[in-house]
């Protein structure tokens, strides 16, 4: 009986041939079982180059839909895939270009409810996300489970990339002390090109252990920069004290219960949170709040339109900052005053508006520096803060609340 079927035969030709490969590890790649957490500016090319491959079983988890800041960098997808789930969207245009391999997409975000029957069927995880907190879930529970995980990540013209193996240094040995303020691409913007060329070195180093699991790992990660196309490695030694990887009495079992508890809290937390149409606007005028699109534009238009108001009560009363820079106010915007984060921007702001007693309506492209913004400003003593959900990218997303700030 043949390995392969007459279709693979003729898909995986130009593998088979090389020496590196042959028939004994483009077999290895038809048995092997892949996970890829985030369909992505790192997760597309990822999902295309190991289903191109002959992967043979792919699983691809992402709870995100498409949307059309996503697509200058995530080439997988098309403009009328917006508002379609990333993971059902990617593992179709997989299967079309490969239809010999099984693809499984999750609509889900990974999460401690998951995350440990999901690795535990695969061979290798492929960390394709944009945050810490789901990256150290992923360390300790491949550490958990014994298995190896490719870490990458991209941010302006800079990438990383990591292969962690259980014996050698883990995640949470290079980053011991994990950052408070972390910049990402909503935030802080990405060149196209570039996690594409982070991707497709993380789905390069994925074939290379599949092909060759018992390669010996020199615990390295490369910086790729896409201002100049270089990359350099560093060494990465294993922290004899890390609170994750360290030989300790604590067992696999104990660090693998840490990270679920952990994990369970976080999420508990966020299903708990008020939804956007059941926000009481009474309660958010007592701390600060992060409101919806729809609560945000309801309210401050409801602001805005106070029966018997004139213009100039409207200004006392009602404030719109867009917290983004000058040229990003310039590009693009929904109104308002335009007030960079910085930091003097609490006194820039009390020069301008010392009545702490006005409304105050806050945006930028994410939500991650209005809600900031926020913060500062209610510290400050100023009582009514919101800051909108989500940003300009979110409200974008629902053109008629963006006509109604128009014509309001």
């Amino acid at each position: 009986m043949s390995l392969f079927s007459a279709g693979e035969w003729q898909q995986y030709q130009r593998h088979i041939q090389l020496e590196q490969v042959g028939i004994e590890g483009q077999f290895c790649l038809k048995n092997a079982k892949v996970l890829v957490v985030g369909a992505g500016g790192l997760g597309c090319p990822v999902v295309m180059y190991l289903g191109a491959a002959g992967v043979g079983n792919i699983t691809i988890i992402d709870g995100d839909s498409v949307s059309q800041s996503n697509l200058h960098r995530q080439v997988l997808y098309a403009f009328s895939d917006i508002g379609k789930p990333k993971a059902s969207v990617a593992a179709d245009r997989v299967k079309q270009n490969n239809p010999f391999i099984s693809v499984s997409d999750i609509t889900t975000h990974l999460s401690a409810s998951n995350i440990d029957e999901l690795i535990a069927k695969v061979d290798i995880v492929l960390d394709c996300t944009d945050n810490f907190t789901t990256r150290l879930l992923l360390n300790e529970a491949c550490l958990a489970h014994r298995k190896p995980w490719v870490y990458a990540s991209v941010l302006g013209l800079e990438g990383q990339l990591a292969l962690f193996m259980p014996s050698s240094a883990c995640f949470r040995c290079v980053f011991h002390d994990l950052p408070t303020d972390i910049a990402d691409c909503n935030s802080s913007g990405v060149l196209s090109t570039l996690p594409g060329l982070v991707g497709l070195l993380q789905a390069n180093t994925c074939l290379e252990y599949l092909l060759n699991p018992q390669q010996e790992n020199l615990s390295r990660m490369h910086l790729f920069s896409g201002k100049n196309n270089q990359i350099r490695s560093i060494s990465l030694q294993q922290n004899p004290q890390c609170d994750a990887c360290a030989p300790s009495d604590r067992g696999a079992a104990k660090k693998a219960l840490r990270y679920k508890q952990s994990n369970e809290t976080k999420q508990a937390e966020l299903n708990t949170s008020t939804s956007d149409d059941e926000v009481n606007i009474h309660e958010a005028e007592k701390s600060l709040l992060a409101l919806g699109p729809q609560v945000f534009v309801q309210q401050l238009l409801a602001v805005r339109n106070l029966k018997g108001s004139s213009d100039s009560a409207v200004r006392k009363h009602a404030v719109l900052l867009d917290v983004r820079s000058a040229d990003e106010h310039r590009g693009f915007n929904i109104g308002g005053q335009c007030l960079p984060l910085s930091d003097d921007f609490t006194d820039v702001f009390h020069a301008k508006h010392a009545e702490r007693t006005k409304s105050i309506f806050i945006y930028c492209q994410s939500g991650k520096r209005s809600y900031e913004a926020a913060a500062l400003l209610q510290a400050k003593g100023y009582g009514r803060v919101y800051s909108l959900e989500g940003g300009l990218g979110e409200l974008l997303r629902h053109p008629k609340l963006v006509e109604k700030l128009q014509e309001g």
